[in-house]
């Protein structure tokens, strides 16, 4: 499989893990919410609050986090990630 059909898998998963759940975020501050999310954030694919995938910059990930599933329709547990620009404020998001 080259790097393009390697690319394309990923982004067919990502789009797959789209489906909105509700799920108790923990925050690393202590902090507890509750919050729908797609399968995608939850699982620590998409940022927590601008959805971007990981990369590089602003959309590095830091661990902020993690999601429980509440009730029987949101699969899935894992660390919880925002990416930098929405820690620092560059994206809207609200550092915590």
């Amino acid at each position: 499989m080259n790097a393009a059909e390697k690319h394309a898998h990923f982004v067919a998963m990502i789009e797959g893990k789209q489906d909105v759940g509700r799920y108790r975020v923990v925050l690393n501050n202590g902090h507890v919410e509750g919050m729908l999310l797609t399968l995608a954030q939850a699982e620590g694919f998409e940022c927590l609050t601008c959805k971007v995938l990981c990369g590089r910059g602003n959309d590095a990930f830091r661990p902020v986090g993690h999601a429980e599933p509440l009730g029987f329709d949101a699969p899935g547990v894992g660390l919880v990630f925002r990416c930098v620009a929405c820690l620092d404020g560059v994206r809207g998001g609200e550092a915590r």
